[in-house]
């Protein structure tokens, strides 16, 4: 007879896998478009991706594991060696029913994944609370050319001081940049849509984490019932059943 909580078990397994795959491919894939890639109509959702804890620059990730503070520009990726190395420790728990070592040392990983996923969730949160802030010193760190898109893309000029832009065609004297006005509150509305779903995917993550951590559990509690009667079994002379 089938085992239906095993067969559960690997599906949320697959799902956890697919988070690491999500986890590695969009870092690789972002950063590869900021480097090749900007237009105007990618290069506010680039910008916002490069300077949050997803894959950016922001600074150090407010997590510490082992002693050590991940970098944010790494820290999706390392998550996902985690979360790979956590689904390899699930194939030999599927097969020897009699070890459960596997399967603890499966939802150990789990545990520690989730808690690195949730903690970029909650400190790409955190930078929405506080986004004119964050975003002026990185608009007036990009070059000419990067912050003529951003006015095209936004129709603005400058960030928080219209009468401090890059001339182009959308601010092609102080006169135009002072009637668009400043890039600060577009550009914050937009960085605030974006990352809240940036961070509500990361939670949806999580999410995902909790339920494989919770199938584990339960195939951990069903074999261990198994183990418990086939004991009771012997004892009474029956033999394994």
């Amino acid at each position: 007879m089938v085992n239906k909580i095993l067969l559960v078990f690997i599906g949320f397994d697959l799902a956890f896998l697919l988070c690491a795959v999500l986890h590695l491919i969009v870092p690789l894939y972002t950063q590869n478009m900021i480097k090749n890639s900007n237009n105007v109509d990618n290069i506010a959702n680039n910008l916002l991706l490069d300077h949050c804890p997803l894959t950016g620059k922001s600074g150090p990730l407010p997590i510490v594991r082992a002693g050590f503070q991940l970098k944010s520009n790494t820290a999706s990726m390392v998550n996902s060696v985690i979360m790979f190395i956590t689904t390899l420790l699930a194939v030999p728990a599927i097969f020897n029913k009699t070890n459960r070592s596997y399967l603890v040392a499966h939802c150990w990983g789990i545990v520690l994944s989730a808690a690195l996923t949730f903690g970029i969730g909650v400190a790409i949160w955190f930078s929405t609370l506080e986004t004119h802030k964050n975003l002026g010193p990185i608009f007036r760190a990009q070059s000419p050319e990067i912050q003529s898109m951003l006015q095209q893309r936004f129709q603005c000029c400058g960030y928080d001081n219209p009468a401090v832009f890059f001339e182009d065609p959308t601010c092609p004297n102080a006169a135009t940049a002072a009637l668009l006005g400043g890039c600060m509150t577009p550009f914050s509305r937009y960085a605030n849509q974006f990352l809240d779903v940036v961070f509500t995917s990361f939670f949806g993550f999580v999410a995902v984490d909790m339920l494989t951590l919770l199938a584990a559990m339960c195939l951990i509690t069903d074999r261990k019932e198994k183990e418990r009667y086939r004991l009771i079994d012997e004892k009474r002379g029956y033999g394994s059943i």
